[in-house]
């Protein structure tokens, strides 16, 4: 049975927010594989025991770090998203392109993901079961909402099962360094998005 997704919690949560904030800077400046407690909690102003209250270990501040760097993540695609593209499908295509090659040249979500085990992080990733779904699904309504108007998307396929696939096309393409913009661009174009589209 794969492990379960431990980060359950918001990591807006009023006083995890400072926690995760603190972890983030200590696996940046030390790596995650060097930073203690200890130095997560000097750099939160709180006391090693006091962590513990609200997580269990580094693991789970891995995890509450990622997840918090692919939210950051998905308002820089969502801001940078047309509301009204003229077409709506190269839309949907740049929007992947994006996410990809954001995730693919971003430091500290690199850093983070070379840290967790490959199952957790597939998990934590393409699962309906992951607060990435939700993301995921944020950055791509409004544009499965203009597909959907001009009678583009598929009617036999719900809107969570859209949003998995793509979360496993995201997740499955990010490490593909050998495939250069253009090979991306028909991968995703002929093959992620043809599961969608009528």
């Amino acid at each position: 049975m794969p492990p379960a997704i431990r980060a359950r919690r918001a990591a807006d949560d009023a006083v995890l927010k400072p926690i995760v904030a603190a972890a983030r800077e200590c696996f940046v400046r030390l790596g995650v594989q060097k930073t203690r407690m200890e130095d997560i909690a000097r750099a939160a102003g709180i006391s090693r025991q006091a962590i513990y209250r609200y997580v269990s270990g580094r693991d789970d501040l891995v995890e509450l770090a990622i997840l918090e760097r692919c939210r950051e993540i998905g308002a820089q695609l969502q801001a940078g998203t047309a509301s009204k593209p003229r077409d709506v499908v190269a839309a949907m295509v740049d929007l992947m392109l994006r996410a990809i090659r954001i995730s693919r040249d971003d430091e500290e979500f690199a850093l983070l993901a070379e840290a967790m085990p490959r199952v957790q992080l597939n998990l934590l990733l393409s699962s309906a079961s992951s607060p990435v779904h939700g993301m995921v699904a944020e950055c791509f309504s409004p544009l499965f909402d203009l597909a959907e108007r001009q009678g583009l998307m598929r009617d036999d396929v719900t809107r969570r099962e859209m949003v998995e696939w793509l979360q496993g096309v995201l997740t499955w393409m990010v490490p593909r360094a050998d495939l250069d913009a253009s090979e991306t661009r028909r991968y995703l174009r002929e093959f992620a998005l043809q599961g969608l589209l009528r």
